[in-house]
């Protein structure tokens, strides 16, 4: 191997282990293609792109360890299927642009990631969005607002386009003057977006300032009754004696985040709600346990939303995950069911909902509902933008690996359809947001109860009406590129 292109795919290498995943450095994860661009297109066609896979594989091996929630062999074989799939652009890119002078060459990694993306995460994956490059910029306010017009594949596209653009002016062919308009042209493409992002931030927002409350359940009530129903996650034999035991420790527990509603209603807060799966019932009480937060909502004057885990013992599933919103005159409003439970963590054992984003109009606005993972579908949160909501809760239930990961990828949600995010979380971060991806209010790992007063309202987007439009038209613009890069290749064959 020819020694001056190692050291291009070393950079790639680590740069890529701290673009995504475990460590992120937001740079990186604009930078990190370049490396292996420029490996790939000055090595020989096969043997570069089979030694850049392998460095590739290697890689997400790593950055994956503990967020993709799979045990053993395994983790490897889900980790592998992420690197095969987000590695396809760079094949694209070497057969289609390979050695091309011609600026438009750069479009084609480009172009090629976001339809990737948009395959994998539409129809391949379980897992929805996640390793998108677009998560690790959360903290670039004026530049995420653009996820409002294309979801976030307009960002992807800058980011790789921007490292396609980089490689192609490393080429040596290349003359200087042309490394000018191009960079020239990809730097008023994004000034465009930063300028646009910034007068979209300045607006003024209409929205009505609520005091809300986001509780988590009691940790060594819950670790009580965890230790109680391992027995049962683990398929074993359960007694009479062990159920009479599971029964006094979830009535333990939702006794407690009862209590501390009431708590959070009586010192003003409008709106509580809880963490998922925060208290747990057996089928058998499941109408008691919704006439006791009936009567807590209607008696302090509050909008509760309860996450609760139901237990069907004699159920295939036995489990439901699901959120009711009761509101402040002690009706039950709607439930909703977890639409996507983690794949290989709760699949097996907790029955998937419909996926309808239910609404109801509180005296401060409409107000929907998903549970944590479903966060990450970016087309089941557009239901929030058909259905005109001012506020989604999102109760979740993370872990210490995937925490901040998760918490930048909710941003996302209320930019792309304009809406106030509530999103209480045990294990993670609690945290509010506003339409344009503003933290206002944020606890992480917390013990009771994060109390604050939001803004809740919300603005119309694009990418609320037109959905995944840009990604589809990447798609189209890559096929017209590799028609056009076949037409040329038989056109040289034909005059040679």
């Amino acid at each position: 191997m020819n020694g001056r292109r190692v050291p291009w795919l070393m950079l790639g290498v680590g740069l890529l282990l701290v673009a995504n995943g475990r460590w992120v450095v937001p740079l990186a994860a604009w930078l990190f293609p370049v490396g292996w661009l420029v490996f790939i297109d000055r090595s020989r066609r096969l043997s570069g792109l089979a030694v850049a896979f392998v460095a590739f594989l290697l890689a997400h091996f790593s950055i994956w360890w503990g967020i993709i929630p799979a045990p053993g062999i395994i983790y490897y074989i889900v980790a592998a299927i992420y690197a095969a799939v987000y590695f396809v652009p760079f094949v694209v890119h070497r057969l289609v642009a390979g050695k091309t002078e011609a600026f438009l060459a750069t479009l084609v990694f480009p172009l090629a990631w976001v339809s990737a993306e948009l395959v994998f995460s539409r129809w391949l994956t379980p897992y929805g969005s996640w390793a998108s490059l677009t998560y690790t910029q959360s903290d670039s306010l004026a530049l995420i607002q653009l996820a409002s017009v294309t979801g976030i594949a307009g960002i992807t596209f800058l980011m790789t386009w921007f490292a396609s653009v980089i490689a192609w002016m490393l080429r040596p062919q290349v003359l200087a003057h042309r490394r000018l308009r191009a960079a020239t042209a990809f730097g008023a493409v994004l000034a465009a977006v930063l300028v646009a992002g910034q007068l979209r931030l300045s607006r003024p927002i209409e929205q009505q300032s609520v005091r809300v409350a986001a509780i988590v359940p009691d940790t060594e009530r819950l670790s009580a009754l965890e230790s109680l129903l391992q027995p049962v996650r683990q398929g074993r034999e359960v007694t009479a004696a062990d159920l009479g035991s599971i029964r006094q420790a979830a009535a333990h527990l939702n006794d407690d985040l009862f209590e501390r509603s009431r708590r959070e209603a009586r010192a003003g807060a409008r709106l509580v709600a809880w963490s998922e799966t925060a208290s747990r019932i057996f089928a058998a009480e499941e109408e008691a346990f919704l006439d006791r937060a009936s009567l807590v909502a209607e008696q302090e004057g509050v909008t509760l939303l309860v996450a609760v885990g139901v237990w069907h013992p004699d159920g295939s599933p036995p489990f439901e995950n699901k959120v009711v919103m009761v509101d402040s005159m002690g009706a039950v409003a709607w439930q909703y069911h977890k639409a996507h439970p983690i794949y290989g963590g709760e699949s097996a054992i907790i029955s998937a909902g419909g996926g309808s984003v239910k609404s109801h109009d509180a005296n401060f606005g409409r107000v929907g509902a998903v549970i944590c993972h479903d966060l990450d579908f970016a087309p089941l949160l557009r239901q929030a933008s058909s259905a005109g909501l001012d506020l989604v809760v999102a109760p979740s239930d993370d872990w210490d690996d995937v925490a901040p990961l998760h918490a930048r990828m909710a941003v996302f949600r209320a930019i792309e359809n304009g809406v106030t995010l509530f999103r209480p979380t045990r294990g993670g971060r609690t945290m509010a947001v506003d339409p344009r991806g503003r933290i206002t209010a944020r606890l992480d790992l917390p013990e009771d109860a994060m109390v604050a007063n939001i803004g809740i309202g919300r603005i119309g987007t694009v990418y609320g009406i037109v959905g995944d439009l840009f990604s589809w038209l990447c798609m189209a613009g890559l096929f017209l590129l590799v028609v056009l890069a076949g037409r040329r290749a038989r056109m040289t064959s034909f005059g040679e």
